[in-house]
């Protein structure tokens, strides 16, 4: 079989990308693609069609931007490195991608897949102090080889057939697991805010968004089911956070943000988020519990429950739309007073350890299923990943 090698500048031309003004109106929302790594990244497939935004004619000329044809890769050649995908139509793209438009006897989609298995190679040959980025130079100088221009097509034609049965069954199995989720968030749910037993009495909550609860529950202000410690919050700046042990963690609106060589509490309790775009966008729990021997900055609303066991008062609070009692959109904050007030439900507290006993026990099994699918996926990723390598390696026969 004849093998052509050499730098990857004589089977591809390389082009850089650029950004238009964004503040320059005439430049954007035109029938001109204009792809990014994040483009690049949310692809599930090999194919780039669509992109987040769009620029114009205008923008291309007077930016003397590329626009690259059909059939030329895009590759993200700036943090993370390696996101590339097969343009269907003329693209542009910023700087922190570059495209390589394939030469005569160069099969794009087998150029493709090559640089797909070449992709640890292509991040150890980036540079840079700000920013890692792999320069147009460096990506021109990775050497690679190229079998005759038939043998290309036959190989990502195999692998065109198996990738996709491939992706076809990582994608049911996807799938499953966002079936999964949300049959675990129901079990959780129903269990919490309706209880075990089905043929309950039942009456309303008063709450439109939580409806009919057991008539047994009692529904009360939190401040009556349990106890603020607000007062106990000792802020430690940042300087003074270095200790030498660094024994116990340091909790914030966030979780745990660090570790400090002493502590100020050692009994559980439920911290609720106060302030921080997390309270609007939801990227982090609000309420969490904290156990053990730990600190606690003025960031967070540090509750001990009275009425409540620290699960129940946690998981019901996971599930209130807060929105209405968060104050501010720049700075969002809950306040003490807006939280205290939130009414809650109140089961007996036997049955509260009841519920949270049900509910672990069906999540348990409910996980072990999620788990053994999650590795199924990985699984099959790396198949995927070794099947490209092996095939454009040429040792997998005929």
């Amino acid at each position: 079989m004849s093998v052509r090698s050499g730098s990857l500048r004589y089977f591809a031309k390389i082009k850089n990308g650029s950004t238009p003004a964004s503040g320059e109106p005439a430049y954007w929302d035109g029938d001109i693609a204009w792809a990014t790594p994040d483009d690049l990244g949310r692809l599930a497939g090999n194919f780039i069609s669509e992109t987040k935004r769009s620029i114009t004619p205008l923008a291309v000329a007077e930016n003397n931007l590329n626009v690259v044809p059909p059939d030329t890769i895009l590759l993200s050649t700036r943090a993370p490195i390696g996101h590339m995908a097969i343009a269907t139509s003329p693209m542009a793209f910023n700087q922190g991608c570059r495209a390589l438009i394939p030469q005569a006897e160069t099969h794009g989609p087998y150029l493709f897949y090559l640089l797909r298995s070449r992709v640890p190679e292509l991040n150890a040959s980036a540079n840079g102090t700000t920013f890692v980025e792999l320069s147009r130079d460096d990506l021109a100088c990775v050497r690679i080889s190229l079998p005759s221009l038939d043998i290309q097509k036959r190989i990502s034609a195999f692998l065109d057939e198996r990738t996709a049965r491939i992706d076809a069954l990582i994608a049911k199995k996807q799938a499953l697991l966002a079936r999964l989720t949300e049959k675990r968030q129901a079990i959780a749910t129903r269990a919490i805010t309706k209880g075990l037993d089905p043929a309950v009495p039942m009456k309303d909550s008063g709450l439109a968004w939580l409806g009919q609860i057991p008539a047994h529950w009692e529904v009360r202000s939190l401040r009556y089911a349990v106890e603020n410690l607000n007062r106990m919050r000792v802020p430690i700046a940042a300087e003074l956070r270095k200790g030498v042990e660094r024994l116990y963690p340091y909790y914030g609106a966030s979780g745990i943000i660090d570790y400090v060589d002493e502590f100020l509490f050692d009994f559980p309790t439920v911290l609720v988020a106060e302030d921080g775009a997390n309270l609007l966008s939801r990227s982090t729990p609000l309420a969490f519990s904290a156990s053990g021997q730990y600190w606690v900055n003025n960031h967070a609303h540090i509750l001990r429950p009275i009425d409540l066991t620290i699960w129940f008062c946690t998981s019901q609070l996971a599930l209130y739309p807060l929105d209405p009692y968060i104050s501010g959109s720049a700075q969002p904050k809950l306040t003490k007073d807006n939280l205290m007030s939130l009414p809650v439900w109140i089961p007996p507290l036997e049955e509260q350890v009841q519920i949270q006993a049900n509910v672990g026990t069906h999540l348990d099994a409910l996980d072990l299923v999620v788990e053994n699918c999650r590795i199924s996926v990985e699984r099959l990723v790396e198949y995927r990943s070794a099947l490209i390598t092996a095939a454009v390696m040429g040792q997998i026969e005929a």
